[in-house]
């Protein structure tokens, strides 16, 4: 198994990656739309064809009153079923865009370089998608690839995930797999996300194949699963053009909150940001998660409520299960006390399920958790402690709207109200007032028999 580990990590060519991000920046800016964009279509074409992709083309497309063109190729597989490993040309108005997203089409090439010459149990579509950046004219988002989702038709029964490759190959940068959620156009206020499955695929293949990807920050990754199902997170990949089609998608990068590329959608990035061996890093690790995700079932269980941690993803039974034994141990003491330490760890149980039901992930962190520490650490202390979970996610959402990156929340005014009386509720303490512990016990208290009362 290390062998083939390192083989595989060996076989991904970071300076191709960076010759391929190089010469697509230095097109200059390429706005969805433009000649250049044309220009860099072009040259994936001709790069796809070199690494032996069949039916290469380009697949030309109209939205909003603009034009642009998807690159697409194939890498035929045992099977009709097939999955998009995918990245975009296109550019913010004025941007070079070498990391974004210069690099992950060179990335995404390579890749498929590597790919071409393994057994393919399915097929592997590659894809580079043009308007990606289509939020500048105002009108739309990810232009391109909504536009290849409509012209799938019935072939999207055939898909069994897609794999995006967004802003890459910073030296600075840690590769992770970000898992935004994005609006349900087919459910209004409800959310879409990477499925549980995909995640389980993506950081157990890219672990397999000698590079393991994070999940959202590097130092975060907890906090940052509940976040952004509480905020609406203003940033998004090409993953969003699936997930609002009901098809399975995620996207990769290797700019987090605490590590975001500072040249972001400016004229200086430039390919002299660049390095060969953060290309390697982000190649093999999407390498391995291509090869995984091609081993998934073809389904659309939509599996939105999942939890990673320590390279296991727990999905909504187990975290489930895991919610029910954090109350546990607040309940038996409060059980103990009797009188208001149960009645507010009883309707604090309710409130709690009422959240779960509402929003799985958000809930165990802010209410759930809070009951788990204040239940097993029962001084005042404890109480105080319990509230550091609930006041991390919302110094992470300030932070994150300071910067921009969010611009409004999944959960509503009653999941607000009922999150702060249940956390109210855990600064009832768990044990009796050395008062009501007096009244108790000499309410308990009977005369022996035969014994005449006092006069």
């Amino acid at each position: 198994m290390l062998a083939a580990a390192l083989i595989l990590a060996a076989s991904f060519d970071g300076s191709a990656a960076l010759r391929h991000a190089s010469a697509l920046s230095a097109l200059g800016p390429r706005p969805w739309g433009s000649p250049r964009t044309a220009a860099a279509a072009s040259y994936i074409e001709s790069q796809l064809r070199a690494i032996g992709a069949t039916d290469v083309r380009l697949e030309p497309f109209e939205s909003h009153g603009f034009r642009g063109a998807n690159v697409i190729g194939v890498l035929e597989g045992d099977s009709p079923e097939f999955v998009v490993l995918g990245a975009h040309h296109d550019t913010a108005p004025g941007a070079v865009g070498a990391y974004d997203d210069a690099a992950g089409v060179g990335v995404m090439i390579e890749a498929a370089r590597v790919l071409a010459t393994r057994p393919r149990p399915r097929t592997i579509v590659l894809a580079s998608w043009d308007g990606e950046e289509a939020w500048s004219t105002g009108k739309t988002t990810t232009a391109g690839s909504r536009a290849y989702v409509k012209a799938l038709e019935a072939r999207a029964r055939d898909m069994v995930a897609v794999l995006a490759v967004e802003m890459c190959g910073w030296r600075e940068g840690t590769p992770v797999v970000h898992p935004i959620a994005y609006a349900n156009p087919l459910q209004p206020g409800e959310l879409v996300i990477a499925p549980a499955r995909v995640m389980r695929a993506v950081l157990g293949g890219s672990r397999r194949g000698g590079v393991s990807l994070g999940v959202g920050d590097p130092f975060l990754s907890w906090l940052y699963q509940p976040a952004v199902r509480t905020f609406r997170v203003g940033l998004y990949g090409d993953d969003l053009s699936f997930l609002q089609a009901g098809l399975p998608a995620t996207f990769t990068s290797d700019s987090t909150f605490t590590r975001f590329y500072p040249w972001y959608h400016q004229v200086t990035d430039t390919s002299e940001k660049l390095d060969a061996k953060a290309l390697t890093r982000m190649g093999t690790a999407v390498v391995g998660a291509t090869v995984a995700l091609a081993a998934l079932p073809a389904t659309r269980l939509a599996e939105r409520d999942w939890f990673a941690a320590f390279g296991y993803v727990a999905g909504a039974q187990e975290l489930w299960i895991a919610a029910i034994v954090c109350v546990i141990p607040g309940l038996v003491a409060a059980g103990r006390s009797g009188g208001s330490p149960l009645a507010a760890r009883a309707i604090h149980a309710l409130l709690s399920a009422a959240l779960l039901w509402r929003h799985l992930v958000p809930a165990l962190w802010v209410v759930v958790l809070p009951a788990l520490i204040s239940g097993l650490l029962r001084r005042k202390w404890g109480r105080v402690a319990a509230m550091l979970p609930p006041l991390a996610l919302g110094a992470l959402g300030a932070a994150a709207w300071g910067r921009g990156m969010i611009n409004g929340f999944w959960v509503d005014g009653l999941d607000a109200v009922m999150a702060v009386v249940a956390l109210a509720l855990l600064w009832v303490p768990l044990e009796a007032t050395k008062k009501a512990r007096s009244r108790k016990s000499h309410g308990s208290r009977r005369r022996p028999p035969g014994l005449p009362a006092k006069r």
